[in-house]
């Protein structure tokens, strides 16, 4: 064989084995090297949860709240309560030493169902896309949300999962709060659920996201971060998350008869 043939016929194989390529994985290729792109000064959309690693409590207590049907202890003495703000279903104590502390609930699968109606998606193709389960519950959903990365969105993934997973990431860089130090599993009485940040790394913002069958909480705990406030601690986290507890009606009604006062 001539040399220009072998040069045809080798051209003709790329054609083949190219097309064949692209008609197999060239969608999933386009969606692999878009999510990277669209991601690589995003490094928190690559962040996965991982288990606390200090699981201690403060052994400081100071003061009982109740808000909005719950009970929970704050190992903190110098709130300032004259700056105590609610609206809502939102509640915000400030401290003497000028960090914050955010208490608000929300109800079961609000995520979920507002996800439907943001993105004009039946709950029958949600379904298809991330199965029954991840619908089932809001920290279901988180779940399977906050383990992707975009690392696995590559060439040999099945077009439904390059669809499935460049949405889910979308969502995740959307909602989930600052994570520059990781994001962690936790555990309460009663719920589970995600902490964004850690103390440790002396962030602005600390979020813990807590999930129940009967609902949500959001804690955020904000801080000075100029040195001229007390460093919030893991432990002292850990201390009102694990002691939020749901109270009975009639306490209720009567804490907030007592408030008003």
């Amino acid at each position: 064989m001539s040399r220009r043939k072998r040069i045809l016929v080798g051209l003709g194989t790329a054609v083949i084995v190219g097309g064949i390529y692209l008609w197999f994985f060239g969608f999933q290729t386009a969606s692999a090297l878009m999510v990277r792109y669209t991601y690589r000064n995003m490094p928190d959309v690559a962040k996965t949860p991982v288990p606390l690693s200090d699981l201690s409590i403060s052994n400081v207590r100071h003061k009982t709240e109740s808000y909005f049907g719950y009970e929970f202890e704050l190992p903190w003495d110098d709130l300032d309560e004259h700056k105590d703000r609610t609206a809502g279903t939102i509640h915000v104590s400030y401290s003497l030493s000028g960090n914050a502390f955010w208490f608000s609930t929300f109800p079961p699968k609000e995520f979920v169902n507002n996800l439907t109606k943001t993105a004009t998606l039946d709950p029958q193709a949600l379904r298809q896309l991330y199965g029954d389960e991840a619908l089932e519950s809001d920290y279901a959903f988180y779940q399977k949300m906050l383990h992707l990365t975009p690392s696995e969105i590559t060439p040999f993934v099945s077009r439904r999962q390059a669809i499935a997973g460049q949405m889910l990431l979308i969502v995740k860089a959307i909602s989930i709060p600052k994570a520059g130090s990781g994001i962690f599993s936790i555990q309460a009485p009663g719920f589970e659920g995600f902490q964004f940040e850690n103390p440790q790394a002396r962030p602005l913002r600390i979020t813990d996201e807590l999930y129940s069958n009967d609902g949500g909480i959001y804690v955020i705990f904000f801080q000075k971060v100029d040195g001229t406030a007390p460093t919030i601690s893991q432990p002292e986290i850990n201390r009102v998350i694990r002691s939020i507890r749901k109270v009975p009606a009639q306490a209720v009604t009567s804490t907030e008869t007592r408030k008003s006062k």
